[in-house]
């Protein structure tokens, strides 16, 4: 990973100084929960319009624990950036910094890859791994779990004949981890997208592993494809209608749509891997329920013990969980960071330990020199005040 230049990354080192090692007591987590944006949204601490006055500014850093002039620099240096953008910054469940350009808090974006923990917190709804978890009634009567193999007919029929007979030991565990051993290559958006995905086109890269499945970790589009179409089989949803009824209406996540692959003989189904369009405002709920650990307004909506899986590291990719990114992804930010990535800088982020979430979308693709995306989380993270 670029670092910042060396006088840049001392003065923000320094501001940053404990965020990793932090051992006092937690703030803890505000118990908040805001109302759909059709009535009211977020509850702000920022006016309605220019940015705020001192008065205001003494309140944010009162009440939101936010330096607001520090993080008008991270918005300042996002704008370096082309295209749309929006970034949001939620402290204590206030918002404390929210800026947009080309744009405002209703225009959606795609969040790309970001797409994929949503498709990952699905299957945290209907795996029976968890305890106490209320498991989703499956087709058949049927239980799914981490470590059900599912290239086969029971689960994915579609799958055989096996191009690769190694196929035949994917696990779910494998495709959330991207450790099936399938590869990198782009998917396809036409009808033909599964058979492309599955190997059974003969000019697929899918055709043959790139590793036994476990053993290696391979960034994967085909293999979130597989979860999709496996999703469609276990429960007898698309991902997308299964996640509005049972997250998004629940939760207030209202401005939400999902591209859609495939057709023909298999689908169209939900990308999974990327194409979710919403809102930083939107995806910030998405964020706050993980926050939450899957709790909202003293409802259970998802089992905690998900997000224990979702958000740990594998031995074959530290910084990887269960379709989240984690620590070390960011090595100067807090250690409990966690965070959903999508391609050309459509982020959000979880910080438990300073009771944060903040969103950065665009549809830009041209960025200031170095890593954009660990300079802007570490310009946010030098306006939190961490106690």
């Amino acid at each position: 990973m670029h670092r910042l230049p060396a006088i840049a990354a001392l003065g923000l080192a320094a501001a940053l100084a404990g965020f990793a090692r932090a051992d006092g007591p937690k703030p803890a987590v505000s118990d908040y929960f805001p109302p759909p944006e059709s009535k009211g949204g977020w509850r702000s601490l920022l006016p309605d319009k220019a940015d705020p006055s001192a008065d205001q500014k003494a309140e944010i850093a009162k009440t939101g624990g936010v330096d607001w002039d520090k993080l008008k620099e991270a918005w300042e240096f996002n704008a370096q950036a082309d295209g749309a953008t929006g970034l949001l910054v939620i402290r204590h469940g206030y918002v404390v910094g929210e800026w947009y350009r080309d744009g405002d808090k209703e225009r959606t974006f795609n969040i790309y890859s970001s797409s994929k923990s949503y498709t990952s917190l699905a299957y945290g709804l209907i795996l029976s791994d968890w305890e106490g978890s209320q498991s989703t009634a499956l087709v058949g009567g049927k239980k799914l779990t981490l470590d059900t193999k599912v290239c086969n007919a029971e689960w994915l029929p579609e799958s055989l004949p096996l191009p690769d007979p190694r196929k035949a030991d994917i696990t779910v565990r494998n495709l959330l981890n991207m450790a099936s051993g399938l590869g990198e290559d782009g998917v396809p958006e036409g009808p033909t997208a599964f058979a492309w995905v599955l190997g059974h086109d003969e000019k697929s890269p899918f055709a043959k592993l790139k590793a036994d499945p476990g053993k290696e970790f391979h960034y994967s589009n085909a293999g979130v494809a597989h979860l999709v179409l496996l999703f469609h089989h276990a429960t007898g949803q698309d991902v997308y209608p299964f996640l509005k009824d049972r997250i998004f209406d629940p939760i207030g996540m209202n401005n939400v749509t999902w591209k859609l692959i495939g057709g023909g003989p298999i689908g169209p189904f939900a990308q999974g891997f990327s194409g979710l369009m919403t809102t930083p405002r939107e995806h910030a709920r998405f964020l706050w329920l993980a926050l939450h650990k899957g709790e909202w307004a003293g409802k259970r909506l998802a089992p905690a013990a998900y997000y224990d899986f979702a958000w740990k590291g594998q031995d074959i990719k530290p910084e990887y969980g269960g379709q989240w990114w984690v620590y070390p992804r960011h090595k100067d930010a807090p250690k409990d960071l966690v965070q959903t990535a999508g391609a050309f800088n459509n982020h959000g982020y979880v910080v438990p330990s300073l009771d944060l979430v903040f969103v950065r979308l665009g549809n830009g693709r041209k960025f200031p020199k170095g890593d954009f995306e660990d300079q802007l989380v570490m310009k946010v993270l030098a306006a939190v005040n961490k106690e």
